[in-house]
């Protein structure tokens, strides 16, 4: 099912920045958690940080970290290696392995 609805100009701009804020990939993600009254976007950006933070030198897959990640996730992931202290060391069967720097 699709939910549609119209913002103005500004209203956008404040929608991606509460967005950027806590950390969502994108309004729609976040319109869609903050209205449902979850926070599972971010939850899961949590666990994903928090479980590198704990991860030793071995190599690691988001799916080692989250079972069913959402792409987006992903996305992120591979966008925030620098700020994480990570980086992509090779792909395997379409998914990306990283490892602490």
């Amino acid at each position: 099912m699709r939910i549609q609805f119209s913002v103005n100009e500004s209203e956008h701009q404040k929608l991606q920045e509460l967005a950027a804020k806590d950390g969502y990939p994108d309004v729609h993600t976040y319109c869609k958690d903050t209205s449902l009254q979850q926070r599972t976007y971010a939850e899961l950006w949590e666990r994903v940080v928090s479980g590198i933070a704990k991860i030793g030198d071995e190599e690691f897959r988001l799916r080692d970290l989250i079972a069913a990640p959402p792409a987006n996730l992903g996305v992120k992931l591979f966008r925030n290696q620098a700020a994480l202290g990570i980086t992509k060391v090779r792909e395997e069967n379409g998914t990306d392995v990283y490892k602490k720097i």
